[in-house]
């Protein structure tokens, strides 16, 4: 039970879905500036689409690419599925970043094609 000494109301200024007691169940919510994004790394540029694997994907002289990635996209946290789907997933600060300019910064990267898509992303799970 929550106990307010106002009843929260939507600022009428602003059709943001969390300001002031106005959220939605099964939207994503944030009281931060930031922003997730879904990446799916592709090693081709000529839509064959052909998926990066991140274990082996290694650039002989700064490391893997999936350091690489980390170093060029600063994600405030970032998961890899441990395989070769190619696919990761970020939360960045939403001032500095879209999902346009992740992908060219990531695809500047020897390596990655671009086939490569960066999507924001409509929710999130977390697995222990």
């Amino acid at each position: 039970m929550a106990t307010y000494d106002f009843t929260p109301k939507a600022n009428s200024l602003s059709d943001l879905p969390s300001v002031g007691g106005n959220n939605v169940v099964g939207t994503l919510e944030t009281t931060g500036a930031l922003s997730m994004f879904l990446i799916s790394l592709k090693s081709t540029s000529n839509g064959d689409d052909t998926a990066l694997d991140l274990k082996t994907a290694n650039d002989g002289a700064h490391g893997s690419l999936y350091d690489l990635i980390l170093r060029e996209v600063a994600p405030l946290m970032a998961h890899a599925v441990d395989g070769t789907t190619g696919v990761m997933s970020v939360v960045v600060d939403s001032h500095a970043n879209t999902a346009a300019s992740i992908a060219s910064r990531i695809e500047a990267l020897s390596g990655v094609g671009t086939d490569t898509t960066v999507e924001a992303a409509a929710s999130f799970a977390v697995t222990a």
